[in-house]
């Protein structure tokens, strides 16, 4: 057995004794709004106050506070108390199962509940909220956001094991802003803690479990809608090869209610683009036609074959289609885009995922057939086999 191979075993085979201490990951919270006050309460546990370090409430059940931005500082009020703070104002836990519930005052929104702690510090004039949060939980929110409910186990296993490998090996994108990853689809769907029994189930059955690849990498794991039909290879979206996200048919998902979509755009509108932003000779009918009656027999890059060249993922950003996997012909004075699937296409098809686990496939099966060549792992061993592989 090569070395490889022989690490790569022990990685499948390690014990749950191997687990570490539990991890935590840092959420961007609301970073879709502009937010000088919110409202921050107690849903479970005991938490203290702390400005700038120094711990100066407590507050139960029975309590909770007010932060907003004055004059430049962090203002905390309770009940009873205001306090103010330069630099941050921390929510911390007293206990591991600790939650709390947190809105907006700037914005009508309803009220979310995060488990973990929360750090609030001043950004461009306004509020940062962070979320600092058990992996294992942040896990489980995100995927009663993304997937949300009444769905198989398999699925929601498949889901839990594809949000922590991609939160684990994406946190580097929002460092120089305080925090690891941000609760938009930016990163991923974040609203708060789960409180569907079925994924908690899940993600304690994959508890610590993420994917890799040959050398023992975390991967992108990354996830759509539906894919149409057909997958695409990473490097046709972004022009960066991934060995185990190749392009693969699906015919889990045709019946998807995202499989097949519609979109009409009046003609002189659409040449108008294609001169506009491509350069295109729309006065020749060799040039344009290709344009005008587009019938793919699969997924590609571009619309056409000669230059000037129209990329699929620009017009599909431009027109904000639900994909770049569509025909286009002619009716009348409009043109009409006849489209199959919703997303960018790469990596696992959600619900090309359902489907298969309705049909009985587990979620080791279905995270095979979208991934090539992976490897489930423990995390806990993942740094470890890492150094002997190397």
């Amino acid at each position: 057995m090569s070395q490889r191979s022989f690490v790569l075993f022990a990685v499948l085979l390690i014990a749950a004794d191997l687990l570490g201490q539990a991890r935590v990951i840092r959420v961007g919270l609301l970073r879709d709004k502009t937010v000088q006050k919110a409202v921050v309460m107690t849903h479970r546990g005991v938490y203290d106050v702390f400005t700038d370090g120094e711990r100066k409430a407590q507050v139960t059940s029975h309590d909770g506070l007010k932060v907003e931005v004055g004059n430049g500082r962090l203002i905390c009020r309770t009940l009873s108390s205001t306090y103010t703070a330069r630099e941050r104002i921390e929510f911390r836990s007293r206990q591991a199962n600790s939650a709390f519930r947190m809105r907006s005052m700037d914005h009508r929104m309803a009220e979310r509940a995060y488990e973990g702690g929360l750090e609030v510090t001043l950004e461009n004039g306004a509020l940062r909220l962070v979320n600092v949060v058990p992996l294992e939980e942040y896990v489980a929110g995100v995927v009663q956001s993304e997937a949300g409910r009444h769905h198989h186990l398999e699925y929601y296993k498949l889901q839990a094991v594809s949000c922590r490998t991609y939160a684990l090996s994406n946190q580097r994108k929002h460092l120089d802003q305080g925090f690891e990853v941000c609760d938009r689809v930016h990163c991923q769907v974040y609203h708060g803690r789960n409180h569907t029994d079925t994924i908690a189930q899940a993600v304690l059955e994959t508890r610590n479990m993420v994917m890799v690849d040959a050398d023992i990498r975390l991967i992108h794991a990354t996830f759509h809608s539906n894919c149409g039909g057909e997958t695409l290879n990473a490097e046709d979206v972004w022009s960066k090869s991934e060995p185990y996200l190749q392009a693969t048919t699906d015919t889990f998902c045709l019946a998807g209610s995202h499989a097949t979509w519609q979109k009409r755009v009046p003609r002189k509108d659409w040449v108008a683009y294609l001169k506009r932003a491509y350069g295109v000779n729309t006065a020749s009918s060799a040039d344009l036609f290709p344009l005008l009656d587009h019938h793919p027999t699969c997924r590609g890059i571009y619309m056409n074959q000669r230059e000037p060249l129209v990329p699929l993922k620009q017009v599909r950003a431009d027109w904000k289609l639900n994909s770049t996997y569509f025909t286009l012909h002619e009716e009348g004075e409009n043109v009409v885009f006849e489209g199959r699937g919703f997303g960018h296409g790469v990596g696992v098809c959600q619900e090309g995922a359902m489907e298969m686990a309705r049909r009985g496939f587990s979620f080791v099966d279905i995270l095979h057939y979208y991934y090539a060549e992976v490897h489930l792992v423990d995390l806990a061993s993942l740094d470890f086999f890492r150094d002997i592989g190397q």
